[in-house]
């Protein structure tokens, strides 16, 4: 049996995505806030390797402008910038409306039982004022609409466009009366689907993601206000 050559390349690459992938929740988490600096050698301790890997997952961030790197001096988680959280909310409800009017036609009664599961498991989440509960299962109930559009373009553009506004989600669903928006739209959207109304799903699924995003833009410029017109980190954290 020939021994790949590559091993070492290979356990490097698996470090690096465990450590892109624990500091990208630390910051969408609000663990690591904006402004807060990453010292690379302080998490090549922390997770027991090389600078290499913590610097290519770094790479990675900055390059999906979760952190941003002045050369020589430090590397900084971003703040939240909203004009780029209009564009990926804006392309988002695009993608998710298509994937709902396609789910339509093509979703299973395995995966609509499914939806309604996870419907009521947010809806118990958000009654119990469940933030990070109701963001998981949030989550599962857009990613089991777009798997059953049956389109793999559809949902790799969608999930790399959800990554740039968790940030936001979390703050979302820890506020009430957003949860509340959200609950009741969610329930037009299983009802629709569950009718295989494709047209309608559409425009529901849009509508949701848009008004996500006023909701959001709307609460983050109050938060600006009362930090001098700065974007204070709690609007993560509260």
């Amino acid at each position: 049996m020939p021994i790949p050559s590559n091993v070492e390349n290979l356990q490097r690459f698996s470090a690096k995505n465990i450590i892109y992938q624990t500091v990208c929740d630390w910051i969408i988490t609000g663990v690591l806030r904006p402004g807060e600096k990453i010292v690379d050698s302080e998490l090549a301790k922390r997770f027991n390797v090389s600078r290499t890997p913590v610097r290519e997952a770094i790479q990675i961030l900055e390059g999906q402008k979760l952190v941003y790197v002045v050369p020589g001096r430090a590397t900084v988680v971003a703040d939240i910038d909203t004009t780029d959280i209009e564009k990926c909310y804006r392309t988002l409800a695009e993608l998710q409306a298509l994937a709902a009017e396609l789910a339509c036609g093509s979703i299973t009664d395995q995966e609509l039982e499914q939806l309604e599961k996870t419907h009521r498991a947010f809806v118990d989440a958000c009654d119990r004022n469940d933030g990070a509960g109701a963001i998981d299962h949030d989550n599962l109930f857009h990613e089991t609409i777009v798997r059953a559009a049956r389109n793999e373009y559809v949902e790799e553009f969608s999930r790399t466009m959800i990554l740039h506004i968790q940030r936001i989600k979390y703050h979302y669903f820890h506020c009430d009366r957003m949860r509340k928006i959200s609950v009741s739209q969610h329930g037009e959207i299983l009802r629709t689907i569950q009718a295989r109304d494709g047209a309608k799903a559409k425009e529901l699924m849009r509508s949701h993601w848009i008004c996500s995003m006023e909701n959001s833009l709307r609460d983050i410029a109050g938060s600006m206000q009362g930090h001098g017109g700065e974007l204070g980190a709690d609007v993560l954290t509260k």
